[in-house]
C-alpha cells in the first residue's frame, strides 16, 4: 500500500513543479504546443528616404445604380506606378468602406467587383465590402514600371438587388493598392 501512496506523491509534486514554472515565466504565453516569450517590438526610424514607393492616379467612381439589369456596371481605370530605381513591387488589390452612408454596409454587399490588369482577364474580386483579387492573387511592377488597372464594380442580379429595398442607399469605398518591395 505504501506505494501506491508514493506514487500519488510524485504525481502531486509534479504537477506543483509544472504550476511553479508556469508562474515564473512571467509575461510569456505557455501552452502544451507552443511558448511565446520575451515578447519585445522596437522600431528605429531613420532618416533614409525609401527607394520610391507606389503611386496610383486616376479618378474617383460615381453610380447610381438602378438594378434595372443584370450586369449593371460603372467602370474607373488607374494607374499605379513603381517610382523606385531598383526595387519590383507585388501589388495587391482591395477596398475599404468609409464610414457613413446610407444602409451602406447592404448596398456595399450587393455591389459585385472585378479587376484587369494591363488589358488583361477580367478577375472576379468578390463584394465592394472585402474586395481582394482571387485567392490573394497580386501583380508584380518592376522598377519605374506602371500597370493600368480597371475595376467594375456591377449588379450581379438586379432581382435580388432590387428585392433589398436599396433605394436612396449610398456607400463610399476606397479601392487599396497594397505593396510590397522585393
Amino acid at each position: 500500500m505504501a506505494p501506491k501512496s508514493t506514487k500519488k506523491k510524485l504525481a502531486i509534486a509534479g504537477g506543483s513543479l509544472l504550476l511553479i514554472a508556469g508562474v515564473t515565466v512571467g509575461g510569456a504565453l505557455v501552452t502544451a504546443n507552443s511558448t511565446i516569450f520575451n515578447n519585445v517590438f522596437a522600431a528605429e526610424i531613420t532618416e533614409t528616404p525609401a527607394d520610391g514607393e507606389l503611386v496610383v492616379t486616376g479618378a474617383p467612381m460615381t453610380n447610381t445604380f438602378t438594378g434595372a439589369m443584370d450586369g449593371e456596371v460603372v467602370t474607373g481605370y488607374y494607374t499605379a506606378t513603381n517610382t523606385s530605381d531598383t526595387s519590383t513591387l507585388t501589388v495587391a488589390v482591395g477596398s475599404k468602406l468609409q464610414p457613413g452612408g446610407t444602409q451602406a454596409a447592404e448596398l456595399a454587399q450587393q455591389l459585385d467587383t472585378r479587376v484587369a490588369i494591363n488589358d488583361g482577364s477580367l478577375i472576379s474580386s468578390g463584394k465592394l465590402s472585402s474586395m481582394q483579387l482571387a485567392g490573394g492573387e497580386s501583380f508584380e511592377l518592376a522598377p519605374g514600371a506602371s500597370a493600368k488597372v480597371r475595376v467594375d464594380v456591377f449588379v450581379a442580379d438586379a432581382e435580388d438587388f432590387r428585392a433589398q429595398g436599396l433605394d436612396g442607399a449610398t456607400v463610399t469605398a476606397d479601392y487599396l493598392f497594397n505593396s510590397i518591395a522585393k
